[in-house]
């Protein structure tokens, strides 16, 4: 019986040691646990401090790259100041005339004659300064259906005088007729225009050929701008539409034009695709997609035929 008393007392007092044992892991844990807890809420602050800073660097960002934008929308429109200048002295000087002529006559016929020719032409002022002002603006697209063919024949109009500062340069334009309408941002459509034509202009100091071509095929209608020029080369070919790449000289150029150009088309649901070769030009293709509600009518139409 005293052994097993015995045995029975030094089982307890080795339970009693696994339970203070056990006590001891746990207040060691619970001390880790919490420590843990400590150092993640630590981690926590930090990241949550990081982060509102990233935020608002990248807002700093945002609106310095959006400065950089109008920037550059500004200067494209400083590039074509002698064209703007040249679009609103014509109908200025005819209104003056025939303001003058008004003055020295009292034949009626000719009264309402020289009168209806300041109409038209302070009407001609006014589509200019509209057109001009359309083309600085900083809105999301505002899209309508067009013909892509009246895009670019209201472009190279605007473009026409400027671009006789420059030496030798002829344009061609081949236009696919019937191009289905697609719904875009003409203003949009029109700046990415100026920015390439220009580019390609400057790309040939000593003359060469533009040529302006719109098409078609299952998904797009494009237009297809090419130059002359000494082209792109192989290694600057995927930075193109980098921003702030450029390989214009430091005067010439901030390397935000081709960035822009994308920016906007892909707004438009399109995209721009590029095509060159040292020596033999380059071309942009500018590629807005057709509605796929033209699309189906088109193809209705045709199968009813």
């Amino acid at each position: 019986m005293a052994d097993n008393k015995d045995i029975a007392e030094k089982r307890v007092i080795e339970l009693e040691l696994e339970l203070e044992e056990e006590k001891s892991l746990s207040q060691a844990r619970n001390r880790l646990l919490v420590a843990n807890i400590k150092e993640l809420n630590e981690v926590y602050d930090a990241l949550r401090e990081k982060l509102k800073e990233l935020r608002r660097r990248n807002e700093k960002i945002r609106i310095f790259e959006e400065q950089l934008v109008k920037a550059n929308k500004l200067s494209t429109l400083g590039e074509l100041a002698s064209s703007i200048a040249h679009e609103i002295k014509n109908p200025l000087i005819s209104i003056q005339g025939f303001a003058r002529r008004i003055g020295t006559t009292l034949d009626r016929d000719k009264l309402e004659k020289y009168a209806k020719f300041i109409e038209q032409e302070a009407d001609r002022l006014s589509q200019v300064l509209t057109k001009l002002l359309g083309f600085s603006r900083m809105d999301e697209p505002k899209k309508d259906l067009l013909d892509m063919n009246e895009i670019v024949d209201d472009t190279i109009m605007f473009m026409e005088h400027h671009l006789t500062r420059f030496k030798h340069i002829e344009i061609s334009i081949e236009k696919k007729p019937d191009l289905p309408m697609v719904s875009v941002d003409k203003i949009h459509v029109q700046q990415t225009m100026v920015n390439i034509i220009m580019n390609a202009a400057q790309a040939m100091p000593e003359g060469g050929q533009i040529q302006i071509r719109t098409g078609t095929n299952d998904q797009y209608v494009f237009v297809a701008i090419s130059d002359t020029g000494p082209g792109i080369k192989e290694e600057d070919m995927e930075r193109i539409f980098e921003p702030f790449f450029t390989t214009k000289e430091k005067e010439q150029g901030t390397g935000l034009g081709l960035s822009l150009c994308k920016r906007l088309i892909e707004a438009n649901a399109g995209k721009i695709e590029v095509e060159s070769r040292a020596g033999k030009g380059t071309t942009f293709t500018i590629m807005i997609p057709v509605n796929a509600h033209l699309r189906s009518s088109t193809s209705s139409h045709h199968m009813q035929q």
